[in-house]
Parts: C-alpha cells; sequence; structure tokens
C-alpha cells in the first residue's frame, strides 16, 4: 500500500489520483468528515470531476451527525483494501485523520467497548464536561484533547489503548508539507472558495434536513457557520474564524504525523511523485 498523509489544504487529493493513475490503484479515504454524506463543500471534498474516474472508497456512508468509530472506519477500509487485492489494485490511503492513518498503516488491534457502555449517554456533553468526567474516573486524557470523538472513545473503552503492531512489507508512506507561508496561503484561499462556492446553504440545508448539530460535533467550519446563522457573527467573521481554525487544525495534524518517523516527506506533491515515479 500506499499512505498519502499531510495537513489540510497539502495537496493530497490531487496526488493520490495521480498515483492511483500511474500504479493502477484505488483510493481509501482516512478522513473524520467526508465520510458523510451532504458535507461536501465545508470537507473539500473531492468532486466526481476531480476524481477523474479514480474510484474512492469511504465517502458519503453515513449521514452528517451519525455515530462512526474508529473501529468502523478500520473495519470498512480494511475489507475494501481487501477486495482491492483481490483485484489487483493498488490501494493508496490518503488522508488527514492522524487516528485513521494509524489505524490502518500500524494495524491496530482495537481494545473492545464493554457492552454495557453505549456512546450516546456522552454525545450531549461538551468537549469541557467529557474532559472533566475522563479526569473524575482516573483516566488519562487523549493526545488530541479537544477532539470530542477521541474523549467519548477514552470514556467507552475505559481508558484502555489496544495494540500497535509493525507496518506491513512494501507499505510506503508520504507526507506533504509545503513552507508554512504557502500553506497558510492555501488554506485562506480555499476558505474563500469554500464560501463562494455556497458553503453557507450547504449548512442550511443540512440543518433544514437533520436539524441543528450536536453539541460534540467536530465539523470545523459547520461549527462556526452556524455561529454566522445565528447572528453570533458576521458573514467575514465567520470567513476569517474558519481560516484561523483551519490554520490551527493543520498545526494539530502535523504535531500527529511528526510522531511518525518512517513518513517521508515532500514540500510538494510534483516532488512527491517524481520520487515514486523512480521507484516504479
Amino acid at each position: 500500500m500506499i499512505f498519502v498523509v499531510g495537513p489540510t489544504a497539502s495537496g493530497k487529493t490531487a496526488l493520490s489520483i495521480k498515483l492511483a493513475k500511474l500504479f493502477n490503484g484505488e483510493i481509501v479515504c482516512a478522513d473524520s468528515q467526508t465520510v458523510r454524506r451532504e458535507m461536501n463543500i465545508g470537507t473539500a471534498k473531492p468532486t466526481q470531476l476531480e476524481m477523474e474516474g479514480v474510484r474512492h472508497h469511504l465517502l458519503d456512508i453515513i449521514d452528517p451527525y451519525e455515530e462512526f468509530s474508529l473501529h468502523s472506519f478500520q473495519q470498512l477500509a480494511n475489507e475494501a483494501i481487501e477486495d482491492m487485492l483481490a483485484r489487483a489494485k493498488l490501494p493508496i490511503v490518503v488522508g488527514g485523520t492522524g487516528l485513521y492513518v494509524d489505524a490502518l498503516y500500524f494495524d491496530f488491534e482495537l481494545p473492545k467497548i464493554e457492552q454495557s457502555k453505549n456512546g450516546h449517554e456522552f454525545e450531549s456533553l461538551s468537549v469541557d464536561e467529557l474532559q472533566q468526567k475522563i479526569k473524575s474516573t482516573g483516566l488519562e486524557l487523549p493526545e488530541n484533547d479537544k477532539n470530542p470523538r477521541h474523549l467519548i472513545n477514552v470514556l467507552l473503552r475505559s481508558g484502555a489503548l489496544g495494540k500497535q503492531n509493525k507496518p506491513a512489507d512494501g507499505t510506503l508512506i508520504i507526507g506533504l508539507k509545503p513552507e508554512r507561508s504557502v500553506l497558510i496561503d492555501r488554506i485562506n484561499a480555499r476558505v474563500d472558495v469554500m464560501f463562494d462556492s455556497g458553503f453557507v446553504e450547504e449548512v442550511k440545508g443540512i440543518v433544514s434536513k437533520y436539524g441543528r448539530p450536536p453539541r460534540n460535533f467536530d465539523g470545523i467550519g459547520y461549527r462556526i457557520v452556524m455561529r454566522y446563522l445565528d447572528g453570533e457573527v458576521t458573514l467575514e467573521e465567520a470567513r476569517e474564524l474558519f481560516k484561523i481554525a483551519d490554520r490551527q487544525y493543520a498545526k494539530r495534524q502535523m504535531s500527529w504525523f511528526k510522531r511518525n518517523s518512517n513518513i517521508e516527506w515532500f514540500e510538494t506533491p510534483e516532488k512527491a511523485l517524481e520520487h515514486l515515479k523512480t521507484m516504479n
């Protein structure tokens, strides 16, 4: 397999599509937001035109607010990968959700969730309330202690971490890390395109169909647009807040991926592509 990782707006999607064409591959999307139907603009989900006929797996498989565990992702992704290998297709895992990537790359053996525990009992709690509940039970906070999904998982698994294995032989993992100024410009430009392409209308449509998002909903831009719809901020303020939040998210992503010393980093998709062509 080939893994393509990196922060938001680094060029992962375009690179993975080129790699799929070059190596007769298909793509597994390791992204905690693009799995959700109807969340298209605000997640920078690739369009049919952008996919260029390359098959993508794990896009649009759950409703916007539906619960989706790491275990569910790992199971569905592995099923897709086994199917690809059976058809002599190269699996290309691409995404910026570090936990999803690690679950596949290191073949996580996840701890079982007690039958008596149900995630629904925690869904109405805020991040602060989830953190306090973890501390009060004597458990350790996860590395990303601002992500409600990670916090809920700690509670469901009673702090058990599971087992991390070695990557499979022949597995490559490459990362895209543009210069900071370049990445900031790309993030800012992409947010502008989102708002100009109807992002606010997308959020209105989701709210009209599914209701308001739950308190622990972790769709960054969607929470911010809700603040605009509620009259808390202006449209321009919402746009700028999204840019700031996305830049902060990119920083957290890089902090996560830096822990994996196997990642070979490239400044641009072009340099990564040229490197992989030499290995063909």
